[in-house]
Formats: C-alpha cells, sequence, structure tokens
C-alpha cells in the first residue's frame, strides 16, 4: 500500500487509527528495559484495505488497521485459550427469515473497533509502528497492551466474553 499512487490516503489512516487507539488509552508507552526478562516484544502489523462501491467500484474510504502479529504469540506464555463461539450464515439466515415471518422487529449494530474494548487478559508488549516515533525511541521503548487488539490469537475469545458480560 505504501508503494501505490494513493498511499497518502492510507498514511492518514494510518493516523487516524493512532489516533483512536491514543484518545480511548489502549496502550501505554513504556521502555523496553521494563519489559520482564524473558517475555518477547511482538511485531506490529498494519492491514490496509480500499472499500468500495459495490456498483461502480469507485473507492470511497482507505483503511488501516493496527495488528499485533499473533503468529509469534507463544502458548502458555502469552496466550492459553482461543476458542471463540461463531455464527453460521446458515443460522443467520433462518434468524431473518423468523424475523420476517413472525413481523419482529431487527437491528443491526456495528461495533467501532470491538476488540480494544474489552481489557487485556494477559500482559502482551508490541512494537511502535513504523513511522511514529524515530528509529532510535522505537529501538529503546514499545507499547504495553492495556485492551484487547486485533490479531491476538485470544482477541476473539477475550471480545466474546466482554461482549457476553455486557449483554447479561
Amino acid at each position: 500500500a505504501m508503494k501505490q499512487p494513493d498511499r497518502e490516503q492510507f498514511q492518514k489512516a494510518m493516523m487516524d487509527e493512532v489516533r483512536t487507539h491514543i484518545e480511548n488509552k489502549h496502550w501505554k508507552i513504556v521502555s523496553r528495559d521494563d519489559v520482564p526478562s524473558g517475555t518477547p516484544v511482538l511485531p506490529s502489523v498494519w492491514a490496509m484495505r480500499r472499500k468500495r462501491r459495490i456498483a461502480t467500484q469507485e473507492i470511497y474510504k482507505w483503511k488501516a488497521r493496527l495488528n499485533v502479529h499473533g503468529g509469534k504469540q507463544e502458548y502458555g506464555l502469552n496466550y492459553w485459550e482461543t476458542y471463540s463461539p461463531v455464527v453460521t450464515w446458515t443460522t443467520v439466515r433462518l434468524i431473518l427469515v423468523l424475523v420476517l415471518l413472525n413481523k419482529w422487529v431487527s437491528r443491526q449494530v456495528d461495533f467501532v473497533l470491538a476488540y480494544p474494548q474489552a481489557d487485556i487478559e494477559v500482559p502482551l508488549y508490541m512494537e511502535i509502528p513504523r513511522g511514529f516515533l524515530s528509529e532510535g525511541s522505537r529501538k529503546k521503548n514499545c507499547l504495553l497492551l492495556e485492551k484487547n487488539v486485533y490479531g491476538q490469537r485470544q482477541a476473539g475469545r477475550v471480545w466474546n466474553q466482554y461482549l457476553h458480560k455486557g449483554l447479561l
């Protein structure tokens, strides 16, 4: 994405993403010296996406999502359980048919930055994304995650537990 002609739109989306995380206090910057011995600092990974209008394929939004590289997590060290229930499309269709047949009222809800609403399960440290501090500062500092972040192996389960508790 950073090698494409529309890189400026992605850079703006990256700034918006980081600003939202900072405003919502999803992490704090700590010295790498404060990271407990043997605790890995996980890489940060960007996921970029162009959202298009279905009919015209015109791009109307550039999205950048900051993720932790869950593939670098170690079982038993910074995650244990990953199971999270999911709904199948068959179930969704069945519910929508029941809504129509019984003239029930339905509502769709979209959670913006859903996963980071839940607290973190175990202490996780993540590298500061490139371009947000000088290289020297990035080598000396990292992020202590305080909220669940996309990309973690257990992120879906942690979010599901948070949502379930909130709904009850």
